[in-house]
């Protein structure tokens, strides 16, 4: 798959810099996708690994050459974005300001009305954004949400910052993932990303706020890996499929896909993962 060139910038948050990418974005583009980050990666992480001799595992990518403009970020406290003085305040209610910094800053270059896709964490944060602000999405893709509510995480000790090292990522689902993939992710993170905000996992310790399926009337694709949602994380005060047929919307898809877990997007699955998405979007 050829690569999209890509754009580096910083765009106005809350409390500081926000580092965002874009591939396509342009004057009068039909379609603009923002795709929003995990728990231990920013959006350039997640969403756009390419590395030398490597297959493209790039979403961004595989979105933009199908017609869709991608734009990512990395949440405050992550990657190159600027810190809050505590990680630990970096929660959903925070990832969604942010959220909202982006969309304001893509509204006043012309693009009032994007499409959001949020991945684990991610799905969180778009779901619940999509709810106080229903005008503002388009379409909504939850790509292995983690939707909140349900078991409490344990936190203990409760440090500022989480690093989850090389090997973490390496052997992350080594299942699913190609050892290329997972060592050229591990070695990407080692070098640019060593540490996230721990923000998150004190919200999941304390008990989080559930997306409520039935405040969000946009349409909505939730597509999981066939592996994804075993982890306690995963799972939210409502089962996917009740919070699926709890969705008013009937314009709605719940696709399943084998050869994945949380990380599909970047594993075999990742080809149906992107023409499912892909085709949802751009529905009329």
């Amino acid at each position: 798959m050829t690569m999209t060139e890509s754009r580096d910038f910083f765009v106005p948050g809350p409390v500081g810099k926000l580092a965002a990418r874009s591939k396509g974005l342009a004057p009068g583009c039909g379609h603009v996708v923002v795709l929003v980050q995990g728990a231990n990666l920013s959006g350039q992480a997640g969403f756009d690994l390419n590395f030398p001799g490597g297959e493209d595992y790039s979403l961004m990518d595989a979105l933009a050459v199908r017609g869709l403009a991608a734009v990512t970020f990395a949440l405050r406290g992550y990657a190159r974005s600027d810190a809050p003085e505590d990680p630990l305040t970096v929660d959903t209610d925070v990832a969604i300001e942010d959220l909202a910094g982006v969309m304001d800053w893509l509204a006043a270059e012309g693009h009032s009305r994007p499409h959001l896709l949020g991945w684990s964490w991610g799905g969180r944060i778009v779901a619940r954004y999509g709810e106080q602000h229903p005008e503002r999405v388009a379409r909504m893709v939850l790509l292995d949400p983690a939707l909140g509510g349900g078991n409490l995480i344990p936190f203990d000790p409760e440090e500022p910052w989480w690093s989850g090292g090389w090997e973490y990522f390496f052997e992350r689902e080594a299942q699913y993932g190609s050892e290329k993939m997972r060592r050229a992710l591990a070695d990407y993170v080692a070098a640019h990303e060593p540490r996230s905000p721990n923000g998150i996992r004190r919200e999941n310790a304390r008990g989080s706020i559930p997306a409520d399926p039935e405040a969000l009337t946009c349409p909505v694709l939730m597509i999981y890996g066939s592996g994804a949602g075993k982890a306690a994380y995963m799972h939210g005060g409502i089962q996917r499929a009740e919070y699926f047929e709890r969705l008013p919307t009937e314009d709605k898809a719940l696709v399943v896909v084998p050869g994945g877990g949380d990380y599909a997007h970047l594993q075999p699955a990742r080809g149906r993962i992107r023409a499912a998405i892909a085709d949802f979007l751009l529905k009329d």
